[in-house]
């Protein structure tokens, strides 16, 4: 049976989804490591981790838009 999740396991599809539901505006501090390896992950890159400043919002913002649209995609 072929995992539509793939690279992630159905359990890391469940907590992307529920924390890309949750994320508004603001990235939490705390969960710009999780969303920029995420990222990378999913799209089989190793871009290194902009800082999380204001200016580098398009950054977190393309990466954020990025996996909403990847859980979107597999529901």
């Amino acid at each position: 049976m072929e995992n539509k999740y793939h690279p992630l396991t159905p359990e890391e599809f469940n907590e992307l989804s529920g924390f890309i539901s949750t994320l508004g505006a603001y990235l939490p501090e705390n969960r710009a490591h999780y969303v920029w390896s995420n990222y990378n992950r999913l799209r089989g890159e190793n871009e290194p981790q902009p800082c999380n400043c204001g200016s580098s919002g398009a950054h977190w913002k393309r990466a954020t838009d990025y996996l909403f649209n990847w859980v979107k995609d597999r529901k």
